[in-house]
């Protein structure tokens, strides 16, 4: 753009040296100019001037002053009045030179700080996947530490593998030594266990991680079970261990019920008799108080508080045949004895209809 200008300026200069020096051509004449308050910018800036000095058009031409535009383009005027010209001179290449190279070096910088840019998020990434290991490790510890046993069976090893968006959980057995006492599990009871795990790693990470693993058995690489878990939905576990274990049956649910405790209100109650009766597809069920006062605690009771707590204990226990004996109970009776085996009451709960008859 300089050199355009500047070659506009001598070609200017030029001619008014001609008009100036030639021999009987000087003359005056009024002329007609139409001023437009004309703003010259150079490289991006405004050159004031003075009033005197105010460009304007002429036959369709712009008409600019040589003066203070080449000031404003860092160069140097000299009027030779002898000769009647206008001696324009600078190093305008050293000048354009210049601005390429400010702005070359302007690019660069802004590349430079681009790349330490990308260099300190990837430290950040690194840092924050350091700290969540970190976390990981910790909470791999104090799990092998509350879950060192499932029932009677020896967990070797509990591994995970992720962050708190998602989790990786490989649980190791070794059937080698523990075959016996992984073949007497119910269902419930390792669901219970990993229900129980799956909430310590979410307690640990997030109650939105989801949770995906599986028990193996490392004498045969077998997995046992798989189990998944997503946020807060419902626990998902699949049983493959057919062959390590044997099908639970109504004998072995009952005593497996035995010793289970019961809350109807505050009052606890423990399970002391479990019998099923095959041709009519029912339990009996009987529980005795714990605490003492339960016959005078059971009388505060109101009707609906009673009947709400006792359809859920009869739902569960009939939830507990089906899920572990695949036994589907039609009805399920049960019966309430204080801590001096007087009876506080009975009821029958249909299994179909969810309610007590």
């Amino acid at each position: 753009m300089k050199k355009r200008i500047i070659t506009v300026l001598l070609s200017l200069a030029i001619m008014m040296m001609t008009a100036m020096t030639a021999e009987a051509t000087v003359a005056k004449a009024p002329i007609n100019v139409d001023y437009q308050d004309i703003v010259i910018y150079v490289n991006g800036n405004a050159v004031s001037v003075q009033a005197n000095e105010e460009p304007f058009i002429y036959d369709s031409r712009t008409f600019l002053p040589v003066r203070a535009l080449a000031e404003a383009l860092n160069l140097n005027v000299e009027w030779i009045g002898e000769a009647k010209a206008v001696k324009i001179s600078g190093n305008t290449t050293t000048d354009i030179n210049s601005l390429a190279e400010k702005d070359l070096e302007i690019q660069n910088l802004k590349l430079q700080i681009s790349q330490k840019d990308s260099e300190i998020q990837s430290l950040n990434d690194k840092i924050a996947s350091l700290e969540s290991n970190d976390d990981i490790g910790s909470l791999e510890d104090e799990l092998i530490s509350d879950y060192d046993y499932l029932e009677d069976v020896k967990i070797e090893d509990i591994s995970l593998d992720g962050d708190e968006d998602d989790v990786d959980v490989n649980i190791e057995v070794d059937l080698n030594d523990y075959a016996d006492e992984w073949e007497y599990l119910d269902d419930s009871d390792i669901e219970d266990w990993i229900e129980d795990l799956v909430g310590s790693i979410q307690d640990g990470l997030s109650d939105y991680t989801v949770v995906d693993g599986e028990i193996i058995d490392i004498d045969s690489d077998d997995v046992l079970v798989e189990f998944y878990k997503d946020g807060d939905d419902s626990l998902e576990v699949d049983f493959g261990d057919e062959d390590y274990r044997s099908d639970t049956d109504a004998e072995d649910v009952e005593d497996d019920l035995k010793g289970d405790s019961y809350y109807v209100s505050s009052i606890e109650f423990t399970v002391t008799s479990v019998n099923y009766d095959e041709d009519d597809d029912n339990v009996t069920v009987k529980l005795e108080a714990v605490d003492d006062d339960a016959a005078t605690e059971w009388e505060d009771l109101t009707s609906s508080t009673i009947n709400s707590k006792v359809k859920d204990i009869c739902k569960d226990i009939a939830e507990t045949f089906d899920e572990d004996a695949d036994i589907s109970l039609d009805t399920v009776t049960i019966y309430f004895y204080d801590e001096d085996s007087y009876s506080l009451d009975n009821f029958e709960y249909d299994v179909d209809d969810d309610d007590l008859i």
